[in-house]
């Protein structure tokens, strides 16, 4: 059964509605590629460049105790192809591809940013690439506290 906004039950919320679907983010993933790649099929049935490029999946982000690790996975690239650079609290990671096909060739870059949520060491920064997942561990600065600064008189 599909609901449509005005349809939606109202007396006992979402456990009236049985025939919900509930979608996993795997579920939703896996749909936003496919619509990527349907848009992409069809930029190149009219020879425009493609728009929905999805060389790379969303960036997953957490903390192992001092440390914060970012990994993506990135379907088929080369590691030299891809830039992971970090300013302040800002993570940017980006890659340019080429791809040729059927004697065709198409460039595709990305370019994924995320607002760390401190700030972290840029010097002490790692990534390694391993089997198609770049992990980026970003050590976190430690806290930094106040001081009361004493005034001389003159």
């Amino acid at each position: 059964m599909i609901y449509f906004l005005g349809d939606l039950p109202r007396a006992g919320g979402i456990d009236e509605m049985p025939d919900l679907k509930r979608w996993s983010r795997d579920e939703i993933s896996r749909m936003r590629r496919e619509m990527d790649s349907l848009f992409d099929e069809l930029c190149a049935d009219f020879d425009l460049p493609v728009m929905f490029c999805r060389i790379a999946e969303d960036i997953d982000l957490r903390e192992e105790g001092d440390t914060l690790v970012a990994r993506l996975e990135l379907l088929n690239m080369n590691p030299d192809d891809v830039s992971v650079s970090v300013l302040d609290r800002q993570l940017t990671i980006s890659a340019k591809t080429v791809i040729v096909e059927t004697g065709h060739q198409k460039t595709h870059t990305f370019r994924k940013e995320i607002k760390l949520p401190c700030i972290i060491r840029p010097d002490d920064v790692e990534a390694d690439f391993h089997d198609g997942i770049l992990e980026v561990r970003l050590p976190k600065c430690p806290r930094q506290h106040g001081q009361i600064i004493k005034i001389i008189k003159k």
